[in-house]
């Protein structure tokens, strides 16, 4: 995500759109999400449950283990 001083929504929108990825983009300015939940740097990633708990992950994820994370998601919706 681009720093919030670089540029206004309207370049925000088009970087988060050029991602052309079905995972959903938090734009989080000024940052009240992350500091919620304990993000400090990129990449992170925050997976909502169906009850609302939320768990947190700092650091990259390969696609096979996002891919699993989100099965055990589904699986318990």
């Amino acid at each position: 995500m681009p720093n919030p001083d670089d540029g206004d929504d309207a370049d925000r929108q088009k970087f988060m759109d050029q991602m052309s990825t079905q995972v959903s983009h938090v734009l989080d300015d000024p940052d009240e999400f992350w500091r919620a939940h304990g993000v400090f740097g990129n990449p992170a990633s925050v997976f909502v449950s169906a009850d609302g708990s939320t768990e947190v992950h700092l650091g990259a994820l390969g696609p096979q283990e996002f891919v699993e994370r989100l099965k055990q998601l589904a699986a318990t919706a």
